[in-house]
């Protein structure tokens, strides 16, 4: 198994999940959440399986190069130029409200815009670097903070606060069925796999198998981890009265530790970390899909390429300050919810395509 394939995937469940997915998994708590995350397991784990033994078909290349080979320009281009969009619109929501958690915990009497000002300037500039340097940095960021995670994970669950009486009584909702849209959502766990259609250019097609029983197995623990916390610390009636219950249970945990007298302030330590990383990851993806909109010759230029990278950046940017300063923080999380269905069948066309690719081209072989 490449180690950095893991890793994109793990950073993406240890941030989008506790930004979106978890607030709503625990709004819908009594109705079917559970069930939505053994079943998301299902499309998650044929897209996952799908989209690495495609890639494998085509070593050293990534979408552009693949839609390059198959589609002419009038059909490549929109192709790209949709995936982009959506990927970039992915991390400047990650960053966004990352910000915006961020402001409400550590300095609630300022403005969020000069976080989100600052966080858009970091990531911005390791987003623009090589596929190679952003994904070793991923790795330190990952060995440095993991330890973090699940350090503070460990103490809340055995917490004197926490309750287990009312996890055992989200027993009797394990088995309700959930609603599409809710098991769409849910599979926002695994959807990391899409930044490998860049990557897949560094990271070796031939993954061992073993491979994909470790992310399921790593996906699901965390999001039950996640889930339970809150319930644990408030209570089944409890959880609902917050906008982001996991950040609210964890700040109601007391770790005395050095100078880390409460758990929240270590946790969001790392979770800075982490979701300016996957910020930067998927923007590299997202600014790598555009790219492949233009010819070879713009893209042989240094200085184009990275005009075409900062002037993307920066529109996004602009973007999304606009947007987190008309639209209230509920409203901005009601359409990512939305967003994320959205997203389910963006990823589910992105894997069909490159499947048929695939299977294109192992007929040309034959």
């Amino acid at each position: 198994m490449n180690r950095y394939a893991f890793y994109v995937i793990w950073c993406n469940t240890l941030t989008i999940h506790v930004l979106f997915v978890v607030p709503y998994l625990l709004e819908i708590r009594f109705s079917g959440s559970i069930m939505a995350v053994a079943l998301c397991t299902i499309p998650g784990s044929i897209f996952l399986v799908s989209i690495i033994k495609s890639l494998g078909y085509f070593p050293n290349q990534g979408l552009p190069e693949i839609f390059r080979m198959f589609m002419p320009a009038w059909a490549r281009v929109p192709f790209l130029l949709f995936f982009s969009v959506m990927i970039v619109a992915k991390a400047c929501l990650i960053l966004g409200y990352a910000a915006f958690v961020i402001n409400q915990y550590l300095l609630p009497q300022t403005s969020s815009f000069p976080f989100i000002a600052f966080f858009f300037l970091a990531v911005a500039w390791g987003a623009t670097r090589s596929s190679k340097t952003v994904l070793s940095t991923l790795e330190l960021v990952i060995l440095m903070t993991t330890p973090f995670i699940y350090f503070v994970f460990t103490k809340s669950i055995f917490s004197r606060g926490f309750e287990w009486n009312a996890i055992k009584a989200m027993y009797d909702y394990a088995f309700v069925l959930p609603k599409w849209q809710d098991v769409t959502i849910a599979n926002t766990v695994f959807s990391g796999f899409v930044v490998l259609t860049i990557f897949n250019r560094m990271i070796p097609s031939k993954i061992n198998g073993k491979f994909y029983a470790l992310i399921l197995i790593v996906s699901l623990h965390l999001i039950f981890i996640q889930f339970m916390i809150p319930i644990g610390f408030h209570g089944t009636s409890g959880v609902g009265n917050f906008l982001n219950p996991t950040l609210t249970a964890i700040d109601a945990m007391s770790l005395e530790l050095g100078i880390f007298e409460r758990g929240l302030l270590l946790y969001l330590l790392a979770f800075l970390f982490l979701n300016v990383m996957e910020a930067t990851i998927t923007l590299h993806v997202g600014v790598e899909l555009l790219k492949g909109c233009f010819s070879m010759e713009s893209l042989n230029k240094p200085r184009k390429n990275q005009l075409i990278s900062w002037i993307t950046i920066s529109l996004y940017a602009v973007l999304t300050m606009l947007i987190f300063y008309f639209f209230t923080i509920k409203e901005i999380l009601r359409y990512a919810i939305n967003f994320l269905e959205l997203r389910f069948y963006t990823e589910l066309l992105l894997v069909v395509l490159v499947a048929v690719f695939a299977r294109m081209k192992r007929r040309r072989s034959i």
